[in-house]
């Protein structure tokens, strides 16, 4: 049978890159953006990266882009890699007047990276297969699948590295919206780990966004 490869967007370092598609520096929101708190230790969350709303590529509307932090208090054991529990948040904006928002005292900021979009594709059919039911043979199409698909992509099916841990809200499985490695960028997602975006699938969804992580 030949391979369903599904098309998405690798996200990749690129100078100069897509407005708002970032990693690191200070958060440049298209609109009003207020720095969240963790919900765990109550200190300022850690800038991580921003992804814009681009028609054709990454559809975010009625957003103009969504700003993900997490919390890196070195004094707490904050679950930051839980998507609910308060201690990373995604933070999406409304188009309005644009504003760049400094890190609030005490918290650094990451190396800045600008980012692009770059033409890719997966196998979506072997990336979606379910390990515990899965023939050798599946398994040993998920291995390749995994290895040539890119680390950090918008689209497609998520590249989980410690098992499936789909999120859900108002009842429904998420959207997988985007996924960032932690390499070379210097992110503290565990051992080589990956961050994972999802959306609620309910337009009125009253927190539409969640951010979660894995280490490798």
């Amino acid at each position: 049978m030949p391979r369903s490869l599904a098309p998405l967007w690798a996200l990749v370092p690129q100078r100069p890159g897509v407005p708002l598609l970032k990693v690191g520096g200070a958060p440049q929101a298209a609109g009003p953006l207020d720095w969240p708190a963790c919900e765990m230790c109550g200190k300022p969350l850690r800038f991580l990266f921003q992804l814009p709303h681009v028609e054709g590529r990454l559809d975010l509307a009625p957003y103009a882009s969504v700003h993900v932090f997490q919390c890196e208090n070195p004094d707490s054991v904050c679950f930051r890699w839980d998507p609910e529990e308060g201690a990373n948040a995604v933070v999406p904006v409304t188009a309005g007047a644009p504003s760049g928002v400094e890190p609030p005292e005490g918290v650094k900021p990451y190396a800045e990276w600008t980012l692009g979009f770059e033409p890719a594709t997966e196998d979506t059919a072997a990336l979606s297969v379910d390990v515990n039911e899965a023939s050798d043979e599946e398994l040993a199409a998920l291995d390749r699948a995994q290895a040539e698909a890119p680390e950090s992509k918008v689209g497609g099916v998520p590249g989980w590295l410690n098992g499936e841990a789909m999120p859900e809200c108002c009842d429904e499985p998420m959207h997988f919206v985007a996924q960032l490695a932690a390499m070379p960028y210097g992110l503290e997602f565990g051992d080589n780990g990956r961050g994972y975006v999802f959306r609620c699938q309910r337009q009125d969804c009253a927190r539409p966004f969640r951010f979660l992580t894995q280490g490798a």
